[in-house]
């Protein structure tokens, strides 16, 4: 054997001998040990606990302050950004937001927002809480963002009261024209008056504003004439349904003759010519034309002016803008070209007998040479 086989096996038998000749421990001896391993193990326990949470503490801090320093930079570019931006000058609509903006069809109008009376800019968007004010020979079109347009005539009044789900207005004076595009099932479109309110969920009709009289409506100041559709009209604790053709309330020849008028004005329907006007999409587009056509107009584009009006008037020949585009284009025209204004105001009377501009269109006609 080798020397170092001899070394090991005499170690084993040395170990082997003192296992043997060792004595046990005495009782005391083993439970004061126990207690020792015991209170190492505690300690060692409350050691790894409290460094577990120095180590929480410190990645908590840190986390704020990281998230601090991101914060502050994310302030600091903010304000670079806002102090070297210009401010938008139109607000464009989130998912599920109704926006309104003002076009000045004729005349000049108001805006009172938060207290404050404005004159209306062209495209000035409107908020909840805000009213527009028309004189004597202004009339202003509201173009919605889900394709719903309204035409508030002159002398008249109208605040919005609250936009999203629930749309309202409040007519205080005046007339307004509305082509209200269809509705969801959970949306809503009310027009409130002084006296009554009246609940579409897509059509086309007129709310006006008069005198009381004791022989129409029991005395109420509203009047209600429906085109296209169906309204709903609620007056002192009674709901009434008005059809197309149709007007409220039934007693009055106000709003009979309105119904009339607009019945006379509004041309026989264009087969396969037009897109439906009662699409959101094909209102939104009128809408645009439209205020397209007025911005050239005020900047002094003659040619793109009546380019956009002839544009509307033929891909929508039944819109609610088509009366307001076809006199601008016959007033464009008087200042250029009498011939053809001429007979823009003799189209524009045999289409609309009673418009609102027929003593103007009239004027143009006679001077025909």
């Amino acid at each position: 054997m080798s020397a170092p086989r001899y070394a090991r096996l005499a170690g084993k038998l040395l170990a082997e001998r003192e296992r043997v000749s060792a004595l046990p421990p005495a009782p005391d001896d083993r439970a004061r040990a126990i207690a020792a391993v015991q209170r190492a193990i505690e300690h060692r326990g409350r050691a790894r606990r409290r460094a577990r949470w120095i180590a929480g503490v410190a990645a908590a801090a840190a986390a704020v302050a990281v998230a601090g320093g991101i914060a502050h930079q994310v302030l600091r570019s903010r304000a670079i950004a806002s102090s070297t931006t210009p401010a938008p000058t139109s607000v464009v609509a989130r998912a599920g937001e109704v926006r309104i903006v003002g076009h000045a069809v004729t005349g000049s109008a108001s805006v009172v927002s938060a207290g404050v009376e404005a004159a209306l800019a062209e495209g000035r968007p409107l908020a909840a809480g805000d009213r527009v004010v028309t004189g004597p020979a202004a009339r202003v079109l509201l173009a919605f963002s889900t394709g719903t347009s309204a035409l508030l005539q002159e002398d008249g009044e109208v605040a919005i009261d609250a936009l999203g789900a629930s749309e309202q207005l409040r007519l205080d004076s005046g007339s307004i024209e509305l082509h209200v595009a269809r509705q969801a099932p959970d949306e809503r479109f009310v027009v409130r008056t002084p006296d009554a309110e009246v609940e579409v969920r897509g059509t086309r009709f007129r709310v006006s504003i008069v005198p009381a009289a004791a022989s129409c409506g029991g005395g109420t100041v509203t009047r209600v004439a429906v085109f296209e559709g169906v309204v709903v009209v609620r007056h002192a604790g009674s709901e009434a349904r008005v059809a197309a053709g149709e007007q409220w309330p039934e007693s009055c020849a106000v709003a009979s003759q309105a119904v009339a008028a607009s019945a006379a004005a509004t041309p026989p329907p264009v087969a396969h010519t037009a897109p439906a006007a009662s699409s959101g999409s094909t209102l939104s587009e009128q809408n645009d034309l439209f205020a397209q056509a007025m911005a050239a107009k005020r900047r002094g584009d003659e040619a793109a002016a009546l380019s956009g009006f002839d544009r509307l008037l033929a891909r929508y020949p039944r819109s609610p803008l088509a009366e307001n585009a076809a006199v601008e284009r016959m007033r464009l025209l008087r200042g250029s070209d009498p011939v053809r204004a001429a007979q823009a105001a003799r189209a524009y009377l045999a289409r609309y007998p009673n418009g609102f501009a027929r003593v103007e269109a009239e004027a143009i006609a006679a001077k025909s040479p």
